[in-house]
């Protein structure tokens, strides 16, 4: 059986981090309303080449009728989603920055 030992604080701890990293809202800050409207605006270009290659893949389906186009439709759309994320993630972290 151990006995725990009290210890008295007599001043607060210093400060793990630096000052600076820390939100002053006295000082001029980054413009939040700002930044939230370029970011809507980013996720709504994004949300709207998402729905252009929902709706344009059917449409150039139909006007291709090969049965070999479905395939390099198919590799063609894969590719576009994997560019459309790397292009989303770098706007977004652009935008944080």
């Amino acid at each position: 059986m151990t006995v725990e030992r009290r210890v008295i604080v007599s001043r607060r701890p210093a400060a793990l981090g630096r000052a600076r990293d820390r939100f002053d809202p006295d000082e001029d800050g980054p413009d939040v309303k700002a930044i939230m409207g370029r970011q809507l605006r980013q996720a709504l270009l994004t949300v709207g080449a998402v729905a252009g290659l929902l709706v344009g893949v059917p449409v150039i389906a139909v006007w291709v009728p090969a049965p070999g186009a479905w395939v390099a439709l198919t590799l063609a759309l894969q590719g576009a989603w994997a560019g459309l994320a790397v292009l989303q993630l770098r706007r977004a972290e652009r935008l944080e920055r």
